[in-house]
């Protein structure tokens, strides 16, 4: 039951890009997730530096997560 007076609400992303920027994020966050896993496992104790590390873990999990929304939102399940 929608009230009277009210406005819907419209996404800030089109419909329509939901599902390339789903393939698009997933993609990136399991390449950088990948990437991540090979540096840690090829790279020695002393080569291996933090800042990189954090950074190459939060574009991975922020890809990944956003990836996962816009999946949700592709095949109609909507978040509130």
């Amino acid at each position: 039951m929608v009230a009277a007076g009210t406005v819907p609400v419209t996404p800030p992303v089109p419909e329509a890009l939901f599902q390339p920027l789903a393939l698009a994020l997933l993609i990136s966050g399991l390449l950088a997730s990948g990437s991540f896993f090979v540096r840690e496992e090829l790279s020695t104790g002393r080569r291996r530096g933090l800042p990189e590390e954090v950074m190459l873990a939060g574009v991975a999990a922020t890809c990944l997560g956003f990836g996962t929304v816009f999946l949700l939102l592709a095949c109609g399940v909507y978040l509130g």
